[in-house]
């Protein structure tokens, strides 16, 4: 009878809670517990002793309890009673901001975030919403559109290569960024991202598969348009500028 009324006490540091100024007791980790999907608990098997003390009963066989008991005891840890789900940990950043017209040094704070969620992020009361970045490309496609999306290529090809000592110019990072987003979507430059870019058999050819390229085309019997860069493949004079008439003589 003692074996199956096994349970996992739970107790809250409430001196942390205070320090972190979070308002958090027992009663509000016993909901976040039962809306976790993943420990599936009822809410007769989660009981509330007191604010800083619950207590959890697992529902098995007692054969099973056991199990059931560290199944518990490992996942109950990973459990969010506040704050962003997607978010892993949040650090805080303290930098000294300078006035210009006073001189007057003063501080400003920048929270370096874990994970994902940038809606989430911006939308919290305190948070700098226009300053907000993040550097996962496609969230911020889907959250602010292409255009932001290019600039966060633009500033992530920029710190990247500034970090390791070397300078590009930001006509090459403006043309690179316009190139993979000027079709609505971001499309990386790998062998699927370029197929959507390019239209041109010559132009995919020359990226990768060649052969397969030219044989499909072949028995598909595709007409190639031929442009600029169609005709640096070839070998053959552009139809810009001094070739675009041809001389008789």
């Amino acid at each position: 009878m003692a074996s199956r009324l096994a349970s996992i006490a739970i107790t809250l540091d409430m001196e942390t809670i205070q320090v972190s100024q979070l308002c958090i007791d027992a009663y509000i980790v016993k909901q976040s517990i039962l809306q976790t999907p993943k420990i599936k608990l009822k809410e007769q098997q989660v009981k509330v002793l007191n604010p800083r003390k619950l207590e959890v009963f697992p529902q098995a066989n007692k054969d099973k309890l056991h199990f059931e008991l560290h199944r518990l005891k490992n996942k109950l840890p990973f459990v969010v009673v506040k704050g962003i789900t997607t978010v892993q940990r949040a650090v805080v950043n303290k930098e000294q901001e300078r006035d210009r017209k006073s001189d007057v040094k003063g501080e400003t704070y920048e929270l370096l975030v874990e994970g994902t969620g940038l809606l989430a992020v911006m939308g919290i009361d305190g948070v700098d919403g226009r300053n907000t970045k993040s550097n996962h490309i496609m969230e911020v496609q889907q959250r602010l559109g292409i255009e932001a999306a290019m600039i966060s290529i633009i500033d992530e090809i920029n710190y990247t290569m500034s970090s390791h000592g070397m300078t590009i110019d930001l006509r090459h990072m403006m043309l690179l960024a316009d190139l993979m987003t000027y079709k609505g979507e971001v499309l990386g430059i790998t062998r699927h991202g370029v197929q959507k870019i390019k239209d041109s058999v010559l132009m995919l050819a020359s990226f990768e598969k060649t052969t397969d390229h030219l044989f499909n085309a072949s028995v598909n019997g595709r007409d190639d348009k031929i442009g600029v860069s169609e005709c640096i493949i070839m070998g053959i004079p552009m139809q810009i500028g001094t070739g675009m008439f041809k001389l008789r003589q």
